[in-house]
């Protein structure tokens, strides 16, 4: 497969964590060892998504029922958390020997939520056969539309369920906290409901899950033990190893455990066991792989009749076939007795009469808190406050420690051997020599360079200070600021632009113009990626910020640099490389962040944001925000130029001088306040002057 350096990379790194991972399958032996292989796949996803909230009242409120022929319909709300209302309808049958077995329907990313077509033919079928049926609008969807606006009568994100859910996603990564486990534990909550109708079996509670669907009924069946049947749609793409395309569909570092996707319904073997995919995906590796691993698990045990499988001749989409054999597979599981039960032919009911609010959102009808609003309560008091250092040594200590968490959250690659310079071509653009090449800083990674010097002066060819310029979009954007280069150049300086991996000439997809831009930069394939990464123990940021240092490394080797005069200049996305790189470089002489984001903090306070997945780093606000790391630079020169907020719109100086009042005191201990400057321009001659003071060459 030819893809581009980021892909190919995470792609090395992942074959050898599957082929350790087939290596330890292979070895198992026995029910003993299988048992004990169920148990690490438990532990793995258990860590990952992270503890459980505490069981609550559930508050369960009947709204309304609907009375059909065979079956009735409970329109009702729960709230699977305080003050966090979920919207369900629950179908049982209208005459069936209490207590009844029940499913818990898990939806796909539908946007009707409970009140989808096909949702409503199964359950009305599931009831007609004898078996509850509980239907809940997830996270995103129906009546729970997290980002719902009034006048687009849809979410403001974008136009899908995976767009809301990315989004909201986005956010409690950043406090590590996990929207898989937030969406599971509401099927958790759904279970409980269940058990405790007094017309249901508790011992006979079963789940049921296609595409969006199946990853919650993994999770659940790894965190709740009581299913004793459960049904699941398979899809290729979401059984890659390397992981799923919503951020909820992701066990950021499983891979790296041995733990793929696809492993997370091993430990449901020997309970009955129904799987859905279409024919042609029989072929593809991922699901024939996941057949296999599942059959042995299961043979392993003795069980091998409790698992069934069905093919499709399309997608994984709940067709009349496919409902009716799972009605039959659940009743078997339940052994319900034999029934001509059918469904219904008359039309599903309208999306507004399975209501349970007034006017269809939970948000504006109950005025409840939603996801969004818990996060951010819970997030007030991160991250936690440092300590002010008392002098310039306790500071020195202080950084030091700080650098030390920067390096655990960013799991850069360890460096091995110094960096190759390639020189491609000479030439010449606005008016300055340029050396265009390639750097590789690691096995399989190359940087392409453009290294611009100015016309030779009087004393010939010289050693000069030199400015690594890191733009969002890599060495082309830079040399475009036509205007940055001539006054850099004339300014006595050298200046050397690079594409990090993914980024500019290496960028993981080419720019598209198609589609809703937002919701693009949610899922498009950079985000992916940097989620991929995640899964295998990378970080796509943290890679980036070592592009960045390793480049410095190659510049101190150059002659015409001098190393003690080696400055950054961050531009977008840039800005964080160049920020980290000077925090963790202690010899950079001075860092210019150029419309970089002010805080992480911003991030998850506010609803509307539009900034790149590949910012975020997991957990960060635990440990420290982006004012930490500007106090690591300390006490040479940093300059935050039109830093940006949330929605990447320019923050003015006094507001981000309020946002870095820690760093500044931190600048104060090493008697250096006037090293950190905040400035906002309103105009590129402006920007260019406050530029050319930043790196020390005005009126030269």
């Amino acid at each position: 497969m030819n893809e581009g350096i980021v892909q190919d990379y995470i792609r090395r790194v992942a074959a050898g964590q599957l082929e350790r991972r087939r290596l330890r399958i292979e070895h198992l032996e026995g029910a003993d060892d299988l048992r004990r292989r169920q148990d690490e796949i438990r532990q793995v996803a258990a860590e990952i998504l992270g503890a459980c909230p505490e069981r609550t009242a559930l508050n369960v409120q009947a709204v309304s029922a609907l009375d059909r022929e065979g079956y009735r319909v409970e329109i009702l709300t729960y709230e699977c958390c305080p003050g966090m209302v979920v919207t369900a309808n629950l179908y049982r049958p209208a005459r069936a020997e209490a207590p009844a077995p029940a499913v818990l329907l898990l939806s796909n990313h539908n946007v009707e939520g409970k009140a989808g077509a096909v949702y409503q033919r199964l359950a009305q079928l599931f009831a007609r056969r004898g078996i509850v049926t509980l239907v809940a609008d997830q996270l995103g969807q129906g009546e729970r539309i997290q980002f719902f606006d009034v006048t687009l009568r849809r979410s403001w994100i974008g136009q899908t369920v995976p767009a809301e859910h990315t989004h909201l996603g986005n956010m409690l990564f950043l406090t590590g906290q996990h929207l898989g486990l937030a969406m599971a534990w509401e099927a958790v909550r759904g279970l409980d409901l269940l058990g405790e109708r007094p017309d249901v079996d508790a011992r006979r509670l079963g789940v049921l899950g296609l595409d969006g669907g199946s990853a919650l009924l993994r999770y659940l069946c790894v965190l709740d033990e009581r299913p004793a049947a459960a049904a699941c749609g398979l899809h290729p793409e979401e059984l890659d190893p390397l992981g799923g395309g919503c951020i909820e569909q992701n066990l950021f570092g499983a891979l790296a455990r041995g733990v793929t996707p696809a492993d997370l319904l091993v430990p449901f073997a020997p309970r009955p066991l129904l799987l859905a995919y279409p024919v042609r995906a029989a072929k593809d590796e991922p699901v024939s792989a996941y057949l296999k691993d599942l059959g042995d698990a299961y043979a392993f045990l003795g069980a091998e009749s409790r698992l069934e499988t069905v093919e499709l001749d399309q997608h994984a989409d709940l067709g009349r076939v496919l409902r009716a054999r799972l009605a039959e597979f659940f009743a078997r599981a339940f052994a319900l007795p034999d029934s001509d039960a059918r469904e219904p032919q008359t039309p599903t009911e309208q999306p507004a009469v399975l209501c349970a609010t007034e006017t269809g959102q939970v948000g504006k009808s109950l005025s409840l808190a939603d996801l969004f609003s818990h996060h951010r309560e819970r997030a007030r008091a991160l991250p936690p406050a440092a300590e002010l250092p008392r002098d310039a040594e306790a500071a020195r200590g202080m950084q030091e420690q700080l650098r030390a968490r920067f390096r655990a959250r960013l799991g850069m690659p360890e460096p091995h051997g110094p960096v190759e310079g390639h020189v491609e071509s000479h030439g010449s653009d606005w008016g300055l020599a340029v050396e265009k090449g390639r750097l590789i800083v690691e096995d399989g990674v190359y940087l392409p360079y453009a290294f611009y010097t100015p016309p030779e002066d009087d004393q010939g060819r010289q050693a000069r200070p030199t400015v690594l310029a890191v733009h969002e979009r890599g060495v082309a954007a830079i040399s475009a600021i036509g205007d940055w280069m001539k006054r850099l150049a004339q300014g006595g300086l050298h200046v050397m632009a690079i594409d990090v991996r993914g980024a500019g000439e290496t960028r993981v997809q080419p720019e598209r113009q198609d589609g809703d831009a937002y919701e693009r930069l949610l899922l498009g394939e950079e985000a992916t990626w940097a989620r991929r990464a995640l899964n295998v123990g990378l970080d796509l940021f943290g890679m980036r910020v070592f592009d960045v240092l390793r480049t410095l490394e190659y510049l101190r080797t150059r002659w015409e640099v001098q190393p003690e005069h080696l400055n950054l200049v961050g531009v977008g996305r840039g800005a964080l490389w160049a920020l980290y790189a000077a925090a963790l470089d202690a010899k950079v002489e001075r860092a210019v962040l150029f419309r970089g984001l002010s805080t992480y903090k911003c991030l998850v306070e506010n609803r509307l944001q539009n900034h790149h997945f590949s910012l975020f780093l997991p957990g960060v606000l635990n440990d420290y925000d982006l004012p930490h790391v500007a106090a690591c630079v300390a006490p040479r020169g940093l300059t935050l130029l039109n830093a940006v907020d949330q929605r990447r719109e320019r923050l003015d100086a006094a507001a981000a001088d309020r946002a870095y009042a820690f760093a500044r005191q931190v600048y104060k201990r090493f008697d250096a306040a006037d090293a950190l400057k905040i400035e906002s321009t309103d105009h590129a001659p402006a920007t260019l002057k406050a530029l050319e003071r930043a790196v020390g060459i005005e009126g030269r």
